[in-house]
């Protein structure tokens, strides 16, 4: 018996950082990420194949999955470490399939704990976003309050959304350190970017690409302020501009990762993305699934 299971990642349009701090960020999933497929086979549990070199990856696997009889696949459409879900998509896609090995309903509840369950194998205490984005589909506003993570639905129209690949990973808990080591000036720019996800909210649900694209740069920017994006990262959101880009940003922790950049002409992006030695491809929004 073989069972598999696909979930998207995700990219943050907009918040990183500022959401840390109580403010609001927006995801959107992707239609790229994770299959898992799970094959019975005598003997332990094992990985046979898998685009993720990470020696958590046993304990990940076990913490659904019995110590014995299955055979794991994992395949990937998703830059692996670059601020995409890669390790949430994994684990809503691995949850997935384990309840359907099981002959389990997937309910959001299910499916929901056992992928918190792989999270915490890569993450410790993830704020929970990626998995939930991941397991949602289509876009979020996500805020952290008091009284725990609040998440809320929204609709967003297709939008021509080009994502560049720095090549290099970076690493979040640095990324945040670093922003909290300085917060008592970071917190005005934090304050700043919180403020833009409303402001540019209507323009993104209407598909405002010029008013979108400066409120991206202008998140860019903010975050070239608290010290999370790079030469690199700052040269790739140039050169997309230069190619036409209404506008583009660092997504995700910074530090290296990816940048997002919105264009009318995402072809046009990508190639020059290519001339310069980045991976560049267009994201859809996923479908959304509950």
């Amino acid at each position: 018996m073989s069972t598999s299971a696909f979930a998207p990642g995700k990219i943050i349009l907009m918040g990183e950082h500022a959401v840390v701090y109580g403010h609001t960020a927006l995801a959107m999933a992707v239609d790229r990420g994770m299959t898992v497929r799970l094959d019975e086979r005598p003997g332990p549990t094992r990985l046979e194949n898998s685009p993720i070199d990470d020696p958590r990856m046993g304990e990940a696997l076990h913490r659904v999955l019995p110590q014995n009889g299955v055979g794991v696949h994992i395949d990937s459409t998703l830059p692996i470490g670059r601020g995409m879900g890669s390790s949430a998509a994994l684990a809503v896609a691995l949850a997935r399939a384990s309840l359907q090995r099981e002959g389990r309903a997937e309910t959001e509840d299910a499916v929901n704990e056992r992928a918190f369950a792989v999270e915490r194998v890569f993450h410790g205490s993830p704020s929970g976003i990626d998995h939930t984005v991941s397991m949602h589909g289509g876009a979020m506003l996500y805020r952290r309050t008091e009284a725990g993570p609040v998440f809320e639905p929204i609709q967003l129209p297709q939008l021509p959304i080009v994502v560049v690949d720095s090549g290099g990973a970076g690493n979040t808990a640095t990324m945040v350190e670093t922003v909290a080591g300085n917060l008592t000036r970071n917190a005005e720019y934090l304050a700043c970017m919180g403020n833009l996800v409303a402001t540019t909210l209507p323009a993104l649900q209407r598909a405002d690409l010029p008013a979108i694209g400066a409120a991206w740069s202008e998140n860019h920017r903010l975050l070239q302020a608290i010290g999370v994006s790079t030469p690199l990262l700052d040269a790739i959101v140039d050169t997309a501009i230069a190619a036409g880009a209404t506008g583009a940003k660092l997504a995700g922790a910074g530090g290296g990762g990816v940048v997002i950049a919105l264009a009318r002409d995402p072809q046009a992006v990508c190639a020059a993305a290519a001339a310069q030695g980045w991976a560049a491809f267009s994201v859809s929004p996923a479908p959304r699934t509950a």
